[in-house]
């Protein structure tokens, strides 16, 4: 049973690397492009110090939570805002992004300005909205697609937010029984 159970660990370590393999950090990071930007952010910022989101995470992840039916189970979070200084080409512009372990989603967050009973709700139109599963892929199989994210650059932002995010959990007994 033992070697069993290691012929597995070396076939899943052998599926992982090879997997890794296939994933082109030099030519993604050619591209100028960071993250699912355009390019590198100026600035991190906290989004749990704005005020209106401290006020409406938990009734906006309680909301996700219960429409995604995942009210039973610890829900992990990484908030991180980000910001990019004006430019002659750009306006200045600020990215809140979430996201949320549990779901394996990644999501732009972006509450009205107008507070409302159900501003909520806006979380579930943020653009974008990427199931990691599905919208993810090596950089190589990106090109010409509309709707894909390079793994290579949702890496960079997965490992910022680590390091630099605000970590949540939310548990069962603090999901707000919203709809």
């Amino acid at each position: 049973m033992k070697y069993l159970i290691g012929f597995f660990i070396i076939l899943f370590s052998i599926a992982a690397f090879s997997n890794q393999d296939k994933l082109d950090f030099k030519s993604w990071s050619n591209t100028g492009q960071w993250g699912i930007f355009y390019r590198h952010p100026d600035s991190h910022f906290k989004i749990l110090e704005i005020n209106k989101y401290k006020e409406g995470y938990l009734p906006a992840f309680s909301y996700l939570i219960n429409l995604f039916d995942l009210k039973n189970v610890d829900n992990e979070y990484c908030l991180i805002g980000y910001r990019w200084k004006k430019t002659k080409e750009n306006n200045e512009l600020e990215r809140l992004m979430i996201v949320w372990k549990t779901a394996n989603y990644l999501i732009h967050w972006n509450l009205p300005d107008e507070k409302d009973a159900y501003s909520y709700k806006a979380i579930i139109y943020g653009k974008p909205f990427i199931d990691m599963n599905e919208s993810v892929v090596p950089y190589k199989e990106t090109k010409g697609a509309q709707a894909l994210y390079a793994k290579e650059g949702v890496i960079q932002l997965l490992e910022d937010c680590e390091l630099h995010g605000q970590k949540i959990t939310i548990k069962p007994s603090e999901v707000v029984d919203i709809k």
